[in-house]
């Protein structure tokens, strides 16, 4: 085993090195309206899951606007996108609104950078968000926000621009003329990224952006948002409803794509508590139909839609201390994440897939070769288990493994492939 020990060692350098550069950005690249989906580069159908930041202008909460959240969150939940909700002029905000001048212009930016680095950095997908309810009265000041965002960040496939929060009584004719202002100045710097559009009444109404979409600029998505203890139901002028119609292609829809950049467990309120069982069926409903999602929130208000525990901060989010809603979220962005985190390697000439990734007790290797052995490491090279497989497809489990990454190593016929794993809770 000595000699096998030294041969992993060796092969360590560049296993991890090839591993870590394939992040999700890496593996998805530029996001892509194909039809009524927003797809990965290639035309790969997705259903991404990740976490919307509170209200950069909530002093009380703005502690999570740093690295350290994004970089928890990117490595402990496995996120694939995280949402920046850049405070534009609030009542309450105190004078740090991105509209409130050069102060509140400065104050928001030294929030939303730091996000939008860190997402680039971990290689995720970051959602840079006008979060405002009356955009169409901050024309000016978006345009200014987007063209510096797309100037300085648009030629990383990273970024996503989100241009209206949630428009609350405004027309649909009327938050189209804003929205193709404001893209017209993106796509003077950054001509292929995602745009996210906001839709009528709190970005419930996409049914009535799908029946006259913006046409003059490509890759194209819009807004639909949730709170799934208050938005129950299929039947007629249900939510879910308003969306299979917007998705559709018939009766005047024009088969729009959605993109679910804000939805919480609870009532609309961000209050209620959470209703798992309705947000088991909008989970369902977005994967089955591909569109990518942000939980509400990351924030330890006392509200029931914040993930940590009241006043815990940004040290509770790290050492695990959530509220109910933030075990089960986290939970499912796991679950998804096994789903869309399957490496594939090559062995002996032949593609070998192994899932799931992120994975719990048990994991399984899927090939067309004989597969030997099974080896698995410690970050140090330390061997921690080692199994004979002999067979084609094996499935090995390891329920005492701590949590933490791990590097596989898969041996057929004298030949090795190696990738680090994760194993979770």
């Amino acid at each position: 085993m000595k000699t096998f020990t030294q041969n992993l060692l060796c092969a360590l350098v560049l296993c991890t090195t090839i591993t870590n550069a394939q992040t999700v950005v890496d593996t998805y690249g530029n996001l892509t309206v194909n039809g009524n989906r927003v797809t990965s580069e290639t035309g790969e159908e997705i259903s991404l899951a990740g976490m919307s930041l509170f209200w950069s202008i909530a002093g009380d909460v703005t502690n999570f606007y740093n690295a350290q959240t994004v970089n928890h969150l990117a490595d402990d939940w496995k996120i694939s996108v995280i949402r920046a909700a850049m405070g534009v002029n609030e009542s309450w905000d105190g004078g740090n609104g991105y509209a409130d001048g050069a102060v509140g212009r400065q104050y928001n930016l030294d929030r939303v950078e730091p996000i939008i680095q860190a997402a680039i950095d971990k290689g995720i997908y970051v959602i840079v968000d006008w979060h405002s309810h009356d955009a169409e009265n901050y024309l000016t000041e978006a345009k200014e926000f987007f063209g510096y965002i797309s100037d300085k960040y648009g030629d990383n496939d990273h970024i996503l621009y989100e241009i209206y929060n949630e428009p609350i009584n405004q027309s649909w004719a009327d938050i189209k003329t804003y929205a193709e202002e404001v893209i017209a100045v993106i796509r003077a710097n950054d001509p292929d990224n995602l745009i996210i559009v906001g839709t009528p009444f709190y970005s419930q109404r996409v049914d009535q952006a799908s029946q006259n979409p913006i046409t003059a600029y490509s890759n194209i998505a819009y807004t639909l948002h949730f709170y799934a203890a208050s938005h129950t139901g299929d039947g007629p002028g249900s939510l879910r409803d308003n969306a299979r119609k917007a998705m559709s292609t018939t009766d005047g829809y024009n088969g729009i794509a959605l993109f679910v950049t804000e939805w919480g467990t609870v009532e609309a309120s961000g209050n209620g508590g959470f209703n798992e069982t309705e947000s088991n069926t909008w989970i369902n409903f977005m994967k089955d139909n591909g569109i990518s999602h942000a939980n509400w929130t990351v924030g330890d208000k006392n509200e029931s839609s914040c993930v940590v525990n009241n006043g815990m901060g940004v040290t509770g989010l790290v050492n695990g201390q959530l509220t109910p809603s933030g075990v089960y979220v986290r939970g499912k962005i796991l679950e998804q994440a096994v789903t869309l985190s399957i490496e594939d390697l090559t062995l002996a000439g032949k593609e070998v897939k192994v899932y799931p990734v992120p994975f719990k007790d048990t994991l399984k290797i899927s090939s067309t070769i004989h597969i030997d052995s099974v080896v698995l490491t410690d970050m140090s090279g330390k061997e921690v288990f080692a199994k004979e497989t002999n067979e084609m497809n094996p499935s090995i489990t390891i329920p005492d493994l701590v949590t933490g990454n791990y590097i596989l190593s898969i041996i057929s016929n004298g030949e090795m492939a190696n990738t680090v794993i994760t194993k979770i809770k």
